[in-house]
């Protein structure tokens, strides 16, 4: 009867912990857990029916996998610590949001130790309720002479469950596209919460007399404010590459500004078509309206 793989989370008991220590279990995997917290991780072990270990070096060193699944600022001190101590031929991967520094800390400990390392990024949060279709980014790192066949296992569960896999090739590149795609529509939506706050006005009041714009910008607003604030901070203060779009923004913010004190409609039409060009590229482009109206009928229903 073949051994069964062990799996140690790191993190084990938050959100995206307990999301993969699920996913490990269900796939016959040997799920260990470990944080610092022990009374929450014996809760969480017993919650979910899985192994918890306390002693950070002795829950990692037997693991075939280990995921670190802590906050991006302790994530390379947590690589640096229990990298020495990993079985030969072992493969240590992170979910961090941000790569840049994480990437190096575990390309060194490739280096110096024999064991295979990655570098993944879930898009998605602790509340998924199904894998399908939804898009899980890969780094690659190195390793041993088995690099292939571990990352192919890891990669293979994955996939099974309708995970869809993207590579990218370095960690600028994924900060970069994170920027955009995580860092600019929490910062849009934070202060879109904050410019009605300095208004005056409840979202109570305002909600009576909304339209369907308003009332979709706010759910979503509002499902953003509820999250990990700690995460969101660390995501946009601690992403380089939000910092240089934050100078873009703030000249467009400038720019637009002075189009609307000036009353130029000739310039607002520039804006307005500029977005309407840039935007009729995109894939969905032709069913927004119809899925913008989608997202109503589910809220008109509440």
């Amino acid at each position: 009867m073949e051994r069964r793989k062990i799996i140690t989370i790191i993190g084990g008991s938050g959100g995206m912990g307990r999301v993969f220590a699920k996913f490990f279990r269900d796939m016959n995997y040997k799920v260990i857990l470990n944080a610092r917290d022990e009374l929450k991780l014996n809760c969480v072990a017993d919650e979910l029916n899985v192994s918890y270990e306390s002693d950070l070096r002795v829950s990692v060193k037997n693991a075939d996998f280990i995921m670190v699944s802590v906050p991006i600022r302790t994530t390379t001190d947590i690589i640096n610590e229990i990298a020495p101590f990993l079985k030969k031929d072992a493969t240590l991967f992170d979910i961090t949001s941000l790569k840049t520094e994480v990437f190096e800390e575990l390309k060194k400990a490739a280096q110096n130790y024999p064991i295979n390392c990655l570098s993944l990024h879930p898009m998605f949060g602790p509340g998924i309720r199904a894998f399908k279709n939804y898009v899980m980014i890969v780094l690659k790192i190195k390793g041993t002479k088995n690099y292939s066949s571990k990352v192919n296992e890891l990669i293979s569960l994955f996939e099974a469950v309708g995970l869809k896999i993207n590579e990218i090739e370095s960690p600028e590149e994924h900060d970069k596209i994170m920027a955009l795609t995580l860092g600019v529509p929490h910062m849009f939506n934070i202060l879109f919460l904050n410019l009605l706050k300095r208004s005056g006005k409840t979202l109570n009041d305002l909600t009576e007399f909304t339209g369907t714009t308003f009332l979709l910008q706010k759910v979503f607003a509002e499902s953003i404010i509820q999250r990990e604030m700690e995460m969101f901070g660390e995501i946009q203060i601690g992403n380089k590459q939000f910092h240089k779009l934050l100078n873009i923004f703030e000249n467009l913010i400038r720019e637009y500004r002075q189009t609307i004190k000036e009353e130029s409609y000739p310039k607002f039409h520039e804006f307005f078509k500029s977005g309407l060009k840039y935007s009729q590229k995109d894939k969905h482009f032709k069913d927004s309206y119809k899925y913008f109206y989608k997202f109503m009928e589910i809220l008109k229903k509440e």
